[in-house]
């Protein structure tokens, strides 16, 4: 969406964006050099590298001002983001407002969300539905203004979160899917990137949250694009054994803990065909990550609203993928610093 924003929301998020562009590409790069000098031969686990980065940044103003800001950022954001949204709701309930679209939207009021999904999500305040415009907030204020250019995460300073979900799309096997399923779908960016490598695919989005599968549904809307997008739990999502041929899922995972992640993954080897394949984009499991790296990741867990971060870049999806009855299991790195990391699998014919 082109948001109308006025001119002083707008300048306070680009502020941020400047803001989180310094400590990620000036601030921190600068800690990683101290690191670097300080710890020539770093530890391997993750615990011993925690420890190893507080001791050897402990005087380190670059270190302490890169976390600061990082924090500082990621709360702000809803700060600026919420008033600008609201001083041009009109505009953005009118792009909403998209009921003749084509494709579907299956919203369902009674839905049973897990626990875990209330957690609240990169400090969001009240969760992905804690503000009816989440969606535009997220996307064209959060994103736009403040991570694109900042950077956040996995993704560097300068790097484009786009790129990376297209690079993502890029490795599915094959290029004659019919019937695509992303879970956890949210406001449709990997989505759009889906439906660019495989135009002809019918593209199936499930998603939890009611405001991200609105903007989903107005993008889709916008690009002229007929996804089915459905309000469900990606553990249940209640459609037809062997309904779909490829699953391809981007960044949902290290937002679900391990119990979870292993029934949604069930739940995509039922709805997947025989013959059908599974392609998983996400954040490199520590161990293959430089240790300090791995420590600016693992701050997430406990300082920028990602619960399940650590668990997640701990766990062993190939083995989770092998036992669930995947075959053909590859795991591995396309992009710099070994993101977005890809685990794909195929569900055996017989």
């Amino acid at each position: 969406m082109d948001v109308p924003v006025r001119h002083r929301g707008r300048a306070g998020m680009e502020f941020l964006g400047s803001l989180q562009g310094y400590a990620g590409g000036v601030l921190q790069k600068k800690a990683a050099a101290e690191y670097a000098a300080a710890v020539p031969e770093p530890p391997t686990k993750i615990r011993d590298r925690r420890e190893s980065v507080a001791q050897a940044l402990d005087d380190s103003s670059a270190w302490r001002f890169d976390r600061f800001l990082t924090r500082y950022v990621a709360e702000e954001i809803y700060v600026r983001a919420i008033p600008a949204a609201e001083e041009v709701r009109p505009a953005i309930e009118e792009w909403l407002d998209v009921s003749d679209a084509p494709g579907s939207l299956t919203l369902n009021p009674d839905v049973k969300v897990p626990a875990y999904w209330e957690n609240g999500f990169h400090l969001t305040p009240g969760g992905w539905d804690g503000h009816d415009l989440m969606g535009v907030i997220t996307q064209d204020f959060g994103y736009h203004y403040v991570l694109k250019p900042g950077g956040v995460g996995a993704v560097r300073t300068g790097e484009d979160l786009n790129d990376q979900r297209t690079l993502l799309a890029m490795e599915a096997p094959r290029r004659d899917y019919r019937r695509i399923l992303e879970p956890g779908v949210g406001t449709g960016r990997f989505a759009l990137s889906v439906s660019k490598v495989f135009p002809d695919a019918q593209f199936v989005g499930v998603e939890l949250s009611t405001q991200m599968l609105r903007y989903a549904h107005a993008t889709a809307a916008e690009k002229g694009l007929a996804w089915e997008l459905i309000q469900a739990p990606a553990e249940d999502t209640g459609l037809p054994d062997a309904s779909v041929d490829l699953v391809a899922a981007y960044i949902l995972f290290h937002e679900t803990p391990p119990k979870a992640t292993e029934a949604i993954l069930r739940e995509m080897f039922r709805v997947l065909e025989p013959g059908g394949d599974i392609v998983i984009g996400d954040v490199a499991p520590y161990e293959h990550q430089e240790a300090f790296r791995a420590v600016v990741l693992d701050w997430e867990t406990e300082n920028r609203g990602e619960p399940y971060w650590r668990s997640a870049l701990q766990l062993d999806v190939p083995g989770l993928l092998k036992q669930i009855g995947f075959t053909d299991v590859e795991a591995y790195g396309v992009g710099p610093g070994n993101y977005p990391w890809v685990n794909r699998a195929r569900k055996p014919r017989s």
